[in-house]
């Protein structure tokens, strides 16, 4: 049964006329309103993310007429959920500004402002709704947006909102890379390195990586160091691995930071492994604040502190870290 059956069935009949003349209608947004007005009662008893949109949709007052298909969408999923309420609906907490915020999102996303399609999308994966993100995605990825081609080439990727197509995914990878995005030039050097999708070339990942990290992009960094230290693409070259170790870790990467305290471990170097875990551990990473306190519970780098121990075990057990938790019961 299509949804003007099951409206006409559930007594929404003019809504149910409406809808299907609506697309040709010459006046859309007056008929859009109405089936609005007819069908939805109240809208504070609609679950936090249908009141959203629903809020969304009931201020349009413009519109571009290739985006009618995404107002359709939105007022279809608007009236299913009236017909087939959610049986476990979001709780999504936004205070009066931010709504009006996310309004005016709407409103300039649906006039073609770019920027505006690309935060609408990030708004709504905020919310858990990435198939509400992919077309706004899409039309701006169509507009020349790199990266809006990013965040597709992700969706086809991952296979949540799409079927996986790794085809899909190498191509929206390239064109957002060859616009200059860098993550895109991260997970497009990715694909060759792996080869997915492609036939595996580890030299033009190399080259690839070199390029998404001069635009820094960490995780580009630290998969350099990896190909380095294990002549991935290129002749083994420790020097030059520990350089692109160090980067990554400058510029963000916890798991970089991380390895880099290891090896000063490993070296007898415990002042300067405590530097990389604490460097970690301020950037919130579970792993690095585990790693501090057994520096403080051991004396690694530092004279013996169990009080620190456990305020940094502390720490990393609240984010789930089994080990942190384990040295907190032997303590």
């Amino acid at each position: 049964m299509d949804l003007k059956q099951e409206l006409s069935k559930n007594g929404y009949t003019k809504a149910a006329e409406r809808l299907g003349n609506l697309t040709a209608s010459d006046h859309f947004i007056d008929e859009l309103s109405l089936i609005l007005k007819e069908c939805v009662a109240l809208k504070s008893n609609l679950p936090d993310d249908i009141h959203i949109l629903y809020t969304q949709l009931e201020h349009v007052t413009t519109f571009q007429e290739k985006y009618k298909f995404i107002l359709i969408r939105d007022l279809e999923i608007i009236l299913s959920e009236i017909i087939n309420p959610t049986n476990d609906p979001a709780v999504i907490y936004i205070n009066e500004k931010e709504e009006e915020e996310v309004i005016s999102l709407y409103q300039k996303a649906l006039e073609g402002d770019l920027d505006t399609q690309l935060e609408l999308g990030h708004f709504y994966k905020s919310m858990e709704r990435d198939e509400w993100a992919f077309d706004w995605f899409k039309v701006a990825g169509e507009a020349g947006s790199s990266d809006a081609l990013y965040w597709l080439g992700n969706e086809y990727f991952m296979g949540k909102v799409v079927e996986q197509d790794l085809e899909k995914t190498y191509y929206y990878y390239k064109k957002a890379a060859e616009l200059g995005h860098g993550d895109a030039l991260n997970n497009y050097a990715d694909m060759y390195l792996r080869g997915e999708y492609v036939e595996k070339n580890e030299e033009k990942a190399l080259k690839l990586f070199k390029q998404a990290a001069a635009k820094g992009v960490p995780e580009a960094m630290y998969t350099l160091g990896y190909m380095y230290e294990n002549g991935v693409g290129t002749e083994v070259d420790k020097e030059e691995s520990k350089r692109w170790f160090t980067e990554s870790a400058l510029h963000g990467d916890m798991f970089a930071a991380n390895r880099l305290g290891h090896e000063a471990v490993d070296l007898g170097q415990g002042e300067e492994a405590i530097s990389w875990y604490q460097m970690a551990a301020d950037r919130g990473d579970s792993y690095g604040e585990f790693n501090l306190g057994l520096c403080y519970e051991l004396g690694i780098g530092t004279p013996v502190n169990l009080k620190k121990a456990k305020s940094w075990y502390q720490k990393a057990a609240l984010k789930g870290d089994a080990q942190a938790k384990e040295r907190l019961k032997e303590l």
